[in-house]
């Protein structure tokens, strides 16, 4: 990730390119410092001061855009429907980021949209800290900085509402460990699509320029091995959190292959609801 970022500083075009590096940079330092301290206080602390109901099985969803109307947030509500039957007496807990929002529109709109109506109530917790998840904060590098920002958030969910079990339906796998370790959680997710996959690999590998490789990068070969480095490293990094994750679901079988290869693991296929 350093060869990355020294060589597009190197390469930008003006001071305001420079600046912006230098503030990414800075932002992804921060979010590490940040989380780092915030783990030693959660350590020092110990797992009994955190918010977890006695006596009662808590389900935390992790999903930041719980409101965005899209098909993942279809899976969300579904399995939150699916869970108040199988288990009417366990307490649910959304993490989301649409801080300041009426919960009773939220699932209104939710029965509007999906025709999922959710009859059993649900806590909302809203995360202040969700911006940190926004792709257009980050110049360079997009995938490393998004993940520490993940850790950041997990982190406010985590303290401000400890669950039983921690479950992830937006694919934010940096999380896990805090569940797991940190908090004594047990993690469960479901997987849309891997956030680096052996094709991202193999395409960087062989200088081919695409969504994820830009043409500056594909043409040189010495960016190409530096880039190649930082996705070997980060996919080792992404596998090692993974299989913090209990019990893992995916939504195809394109899916389960990238997971099962990257996590070293076999997931459940679970083809998402549709009409």
């Amino acid at each position: 990730a350093e060869y990355m970022g020294y060589s597009a500083l190197l390469t930008a075009d003006s001071a305001d390119s420079r600046r912006a590096m230098l503030g990414s940079f800075a932002m992804c330092a921060g979010a590490a410092v940040a989380a780092v301290v915030v783990l030693l206080l959660l350590l020092t602390r110990g797992r009994r001061a955190l918010r977890r109901t006695p006596g009662r099985v808590t389900f935390g969803f992790f999903h930041p855009y719980s409101n965005a109307g899209g098909g993942g947030e279809r899976v969300l509500w579904c399995a939150v429907q699916a869970l108040h039957r199988h288990y009417p007496s366990a307490d649910v807990v959304i993490y989301t980021g649409h801080e300041g929002m009426d919960p009773e529109r939220i699932l209104a709109k939710v029965a509007a949209r999906f025709g999922v109506v959710i009859e059993r109530p649900v806590e909302f917790v809203f995360l202040r800290t969700r911006s940190a998840l926004e792709e257009h904060r980050y110049l360079r590098p997009t995938m490393l900085m998004q993940s520490l920002g993940s850790v950041v958030v997990g982190l406010e969910a985590l303290l401000r509402r400890t669950p039983d079990v921690f479950f992830d339906s937006m694919g934010y796998a940096f999380t896990f460990p805090l569940a797991r370790i940190v908090c004594g959680c047990r993690v469960g997710c479901y997987v849309h699509y891997p956030t680096i996959s052996t094709d991202m690999l193999e395409m960087v590998h062989a200088q081919r320029p695409s969504y994820n490789n830009s043409g500056a990068v594909a043409r040189s070969a010495t960016l190409s091995r530096a880039k190649g480095v930082y996705y070997r490293v980060f996919a080792w990094a992404y596998g090692a959190v993974g299989r913090a994750a209990s019990v893992v679901m995916v939504n195809s079988s394109w899916t389960r292959d990238h997971i099962a290869e990257l996590w070293r693991l076999r997931p459940s296929v679970v083809y998402p609801p549709c009409d």
